[in-house]
């Protein structure tokens, strides 16, 4: 049996603050970003920030919306469904940037948007497929 440390509830909520702080990092003005190094390991450093700021959104999804006695089958077709909203989000952001005038839309920030989206759906889905047959 496995306990859960929050309740539907504060996952849901965890998972809105969430949106805003991406939301937040995404558009805000890049003369209010704090200086970083340049690289880590030979990757851009805003693709790794990218990388790690879609990394969580399908492990929170499935926290918030997967129901725990629902079938293996079912659950990995919503987090399907999760990474592919994940997918939209990420790309939507990338379009509304160039809109701003003071951010420009990059193919690599969406390509490492999705690679942090594509790598949390893999470890859910293990999770999710570990502890199904665990029970």
């Amino acid at each position: 049996m496995t306990c859960r440390l929050f309740n539907k509830k504060t996952y849901i909520t965890l998972f809105v603050v969430y949106l805003a702080a991406v939301a937040f990092l995404c558009f805000m003005k890049p003369d209010d970003m704090p200086e970083i190094q340049k690289d880590l390991f030979g990757i851009p450093m805003d693709k790794v920030a990218h990388f790690l700021m879609f990394l969580p959104y399908p492990i929170l999804g499935a926290v918030s919306f997967m129901h725990k006695k629902t079938g293996i089958w079912r659950n990995l077709a919503v987090l399907a469904v999760i990474a592919t909203v994940g997918a939209g989000l990420a790309y939507g952001t990338e379009v509304i940037q160039a809109q701003t005038g003071y951010r420009a839309y990059e193919i690599t920030d969406f390509v490492a948007d999705m690679t942090g989206i594509a790598t949390g759906t893999l470890l859910t889905a293990a999770g999710l497929i570990i502890q199904k047959t665990r029970l």
